[in-house]
């Protein structure tokens, strides 16, 4: 029998590969996303769902015990436009959507894990998860995402529980609007990192390493 695992934000992309890449090896999904996803088979469960609605965890809790049990929680929602494009207003959906999310995904599936003593959460974060003045709250999002994940980890470990970052690259999604996008790797290639960290569950997966260092030799430049 395959992990039940939960995918926050699976509509397309890497979530929506992802999703794929576990029912073609037999585990099972709940994904929740804000765009309807149509049915993959009976390995497959879709909940429409925004994260920036009134009561999106109250919600998430309803969908996860429907499921009973979650296995493996993989957080991939991820939002984000250049400063000014939309106004100061838009940063808060940003971090709402990129972090918030995240935190209260955590807290919704955190209960039967910590009752099973076993259990796994992974969030896919950024290699450009610094201070930012072409996009701040994007920067800022990705920064608390891999920090809070870090901090987790210890704690949670005590309690069964494995968590893990994943800081990718440029993705050939939507989300890549840069102009400047190198080492860009495609949607099915993100997910075949992140197929690695469900079965590894290493504390941290950086992914390419060579976009990792370039970006801290631009690092300086980019605040």
């Amino acid at each position: 029998m395959g992990k039940r695992v939960l995918i926050v934000g699976n509509s397309d992309g890497i979530g929506l590969a992802l999703t794929k890449r576990l029912i073609d090896r037999g585990d099972h999904v709940l994904g929740v996303s804000r765009s309807d996803v149509a049915s993959l088979g009976a390995q497959h469960r879709q909940h429409q769902l925004d994260i920036t609605a009134s009561g999106f965890y109250e919600k998430l809790c309803e969908f996860i015990a429907a499921d009973q049990v979650i296995d493996v929680a993989v957080y991939c929602a991820g939002i984000g436009e250049p400063f000014g494009t939309s106004g100061v207003a838009a940063d808060t959906d940003t971090i709402r959507v990129n972090f918030g999310g995240l935190a209260d995904t955590v807290r919704a599936v955190l209960p039967g894990m910590r009752e099973r003593k076993k259990g796994q959460i992974i969030g896919v974060s950024s290699i450009g998860d610094l201070a930012s003045a072409s996009a701040p709250a994007y920067g800022a999002s990705k920064a608390g995402v891999t920090a809070y994940l870090r901090g987790l980890r210890r704690p949670l470990g005590a309690l069964g529980v494995r968590v893990s970052v994943v800081r990718l690259g440029f993705v050939a999604t939507k989300m890549a609007k840069s102009d400047f996008r190198p080492f860009m790797i495609t949607p099915d290639a993100a997910a075949s990192v992140l197929l690695n960290v469900v079965d590894q569950a290493p504390a941290s997966k950086t992914h390419p390493w060579t976009m990792h260092v370039l970006t801290r030799i631009l690092s300086p430049f980019m605040a």
